[in-house]
């Protein structure tokens, strides 16, 4: 525990605000007694503290006929906002070391002999660097992406700034996805699981966006493939995390041809959206 609290200290966090933060993780919808309780430290302090962390979205402050409960929300999404926190704060550093490693990059094994080169990438295990890997994906594409994909854990309506930008340069986006309601979404600041008819509302404005969509009753493997260049696949497992999954990305067009051959065909045999939207739950 200690441990915990110097590493939460180190992000900015004071002792209270890393004692009451690791409660909110460990409990669930609990009162500000019981978390000053568990925490050891003052009743007094704990309300102040609970306040910021709801104003930065770390907790839901939920509102019951007696009293106020808090509860924390998914480590991932606050991961996320401390990430986007700490790139303010130290944005001209970030700036910096992208613009250096933009140069070197290119620089990275180009004396490699042709022979040696390796069209095939493993990314296995946790990798907090796995979504950069397909927006990279999506930024070097110029024509076409073709995706099969399940939604899972927390879905956002809002486009990311990459696959914005391969519109605009008219870039065509086909879709499969399952008809399946293994996530949540976003709704009214609040996470909540996923009904067919959230569904419906989450794919219509992915249609909206310019994606073009179908979906199946099943989706075997999460697929992209890119300018019928290259294959990005995600291997299901379902014994495994989805953060610890592992990843593939060929680099190889006869296979991309035949990756795109398996999609084109899930593609004819799936249904539209308004054909979804007629079946009976």
């Amino acid at each position: 525990m200690k441990e915990l609290i110097t590493k939460l200290e180190s992000l900015g966090f004071t002792t209270y605000e890393s004692k009451v933060f690791l409660v909110l993780m460990k409990g669930h919808n609990m009162t500000a007694a019981e978390i000053a309780e568990e925490a050891g430290i003052p009743r007094t302090s704990v309300y102040d503290i609970l306040k910021i962390f709801a104003e930065k979205g770390y907790c839901n402050e939920l509102e019951t006929p007696t009293k106020l409960r808090y509860e924390a929300i998914d480590p991932e999404i606050i991961e996320g906002k401390i990430e986007n926190e700490l790139n303010k704060t130290f944005g001209s550093q970030l700036k910096i070391l992208k613009s250096l490693f933009e140069n070197i990059k290119p620089m990275y094994k180009a004396s490699l002999p042709s022979e040696n080169k390796v069209d095939v990438e493993l990314i296995k295990g946790f990798n907090k660097f796995r979504p950069l890997k397909l927006i990279d994906l999506i930024k070097s594409s110029q024509k076409e992406i073709l995706i099969m994909n399940r939604l899972e854990a927390h879905i956002s309506k809002d486009l990311d700034n990459e696959a914005k930008k391969f519109y605009k340069k008219g870039g065509v986006v086909r879709s499969i996805y399952e008809a399946s309601l293994n996530f949540k979404i976003e709704s009214g600041g609040k996470w909540i699981p996923a009904t067919k008819e959230e569904l419906i509302k989450l794919l219509d404005s992915f249609q909206k966006q310019g994606e073009q969509i179908k979906l199946a009753h099943k989706v075997p493997q999460i697929m992209a493939i890119f300018d019928k260049q290259t294959v990005f696949i995600s291997l299901i497992d379902e014994t495994v995390t989805k953060n610890n999954r592992t990843d593939i990305i060929i680099r190889n067009k006869n296979y991309a041809e035949y990756a795109r051959e398996i999609f084109d065909n899930y593609w004819n045999k799936s249904m539209t959206l308004d054909e979804y939207k007629k079946l009976k739950n």
